[in-house]
């Protein structure tokens, strides 16, 4: 019987896709579970099974998972992406006998939950629950100072996330966020200052291992949006040293015994603070960059790492990666794109991607998932790295018919 890895959802680039790449190096077929409706017919075209689900809920993929159990010996079930990370880890837990934390990635996929967990966490922000019947000033009920964030619970890449700087703002951001989820409260977080990493962490029999820490740029227009990350190769000792303590204390609290993440935080002049977890490795180019920088390819040892087998950690590079991604200011149809091999040629410049198809709408970022593609360049140095990926990404040009 063939051995297979069952991934639930996927996307049709970056760190997912990497994870299916990986899954068929390591000798498993690979079965796809979505909802997703393929826009083209080849969207899915590195997968060796893909299973269309009326429904992402648990007991109809139990049932398909069943079906399949009598075509392939199925190892693991995973997924790379939301909102199915901690119920593919129970699923998998169930069918295949792994033992991945998956009540903490649970608790992790919720930002009450989260914040909830590390109460007594010196890294974690001040916070509080606003119902949808909640009626009045923000100010009046909580010690909270402005500005502050308010958020959907269960928000992924900069989506529903707001930077609140007054009651009129609030009130507003309120009524959004009410709307879209009439039947969840929102949060609202202190809004800390400082520069911003994400630090991708693994624990493994209860050891937390930081894989690497990049430093992301972050612009603020209708969201924030991350607009380049920083592959670290040397960061001060106090601060790594502090680091190291931080993620550990967080990963007890939370209870990741056995998993991956990425964990965001902002350095300030008190240390380490918290912005949000997530159970899974960043999505978009992550792997890529750790892969150039490190030699460490992430959702490859992940998988192993599930599978029940001893992931490999040890950096076989040491160089810095800096990606640059590409946003909008205007809405409009793509005409066409040029200067794309001009920038893989450029020097040190070790992947281009562009997201949008040629008549497709482009917009400004509302969230993550409205950047339009990115330059990753290496270099001797970090500034010699960006220096490279700027310059490539400027020889790039969108033409846009505007709406």
């Amino acid at each position: 019987m063939l051995e297979a890895i069952v991934f639930l959802g996927a996307s049709t680039s970056g760190s997912s896709q990497d994870a299916i790449s990986a899954t068929r190096r390591l000798g498993y077929k690979t079965i796809l579970m979505t909802d997703r409706k393929q826009r083209k017919s080849n969207e899915f075209y590195s997968i060796d099974h893909v299973v269309h689900m009326e429904s992402m809920e648990r007991e109809m993929i139990k049932r398909k998972i069943i079906e399949w159990s009598d075509i392939y010996a199925i190892r693991l079930l995973v997924s790379f992406v939301e909102p199915y990370v901690s119920l593919a880890a129970s699923l998998s837990n169930e069918f295949c006998r792994t033992r991945i934390s998956w009540r903490a990635m649970q608790r992790m996929e919720d930002k009450i939950g989260t914040r909830t967990a590390l109460l007594d966490d010196p890294t974690n922000c001040d916070f509080t629950i606003i119902s949808n019947e909640f009626i009045g000033k923000l100010t009046e009920q909580t010690t909270l100072k402005f500005p502050v964030i308010i958020k959907n619970p269960l928000s992924t890449g900069s989506k529903n996330v707001y930077c609140i700087e007054n009651d009129q703002d609030f009130e507003l951001a309120k009524k959004k966020l009410s709307s879209r989820f009439p039947n969840q409260s929102s949060i609202v977080e202190e809004y800390v200052e400082g520069t911003q990493y994400v630090i991708e962490v693994v624990v493994c029999n209860g050891k937390p291992v930081i894989v690497a820490v990049i430093q992301q740029e972050i612009t603020k227009r209708i969201s924030f949006i991350v607009t380049a990350y920083n592959v670290l190769v040397n960061m001060e000792d106090i601060m790594y040293v502090e680091l190291t303590e931080t993620i550990q204390s967080i990963m007890k609290k939370i209870g990741l015994h056995h998993g991956a993440c990425h964990v965001e935080m902002r350095y300030t002049d008190k240390g380490w603070r918290l912005i949000e977890i997530n159970p899974r490795i960043s999505g978009g180019a992550m792997n890529r960059m750790i892969e150039e920088s490190t030699g460490i390819n992430l959702v490859e040892e992940t998988i192993k790492l599930y599978l029940g087998e001893t992931p490999n950690f040890i950096r076989t590079e040491n160089r810095p990666v800096y990606t640059s991604y590409i946003t909008f200011t205007t809405y409009g149809y793509l005409l066409k794109v040029k200067g794309v091999k001009q920038a893989e040629s450029s020097p040190g410049v070790v992947n281009v991607h562009i997201k949008p198809a040629i008549g497709e709408i482009v917009m400004p970022a509302i969230s993550m998932g409205y950047r339009y593609g990115y330059v990753m360049a290496v270099g001797k140095t970090e500034t010699e790295a960006k220096s490279r990926a700027e310059q490539a990404i400027r020889l790039i040009k969108y033409y846009i018919e505007p709406i």
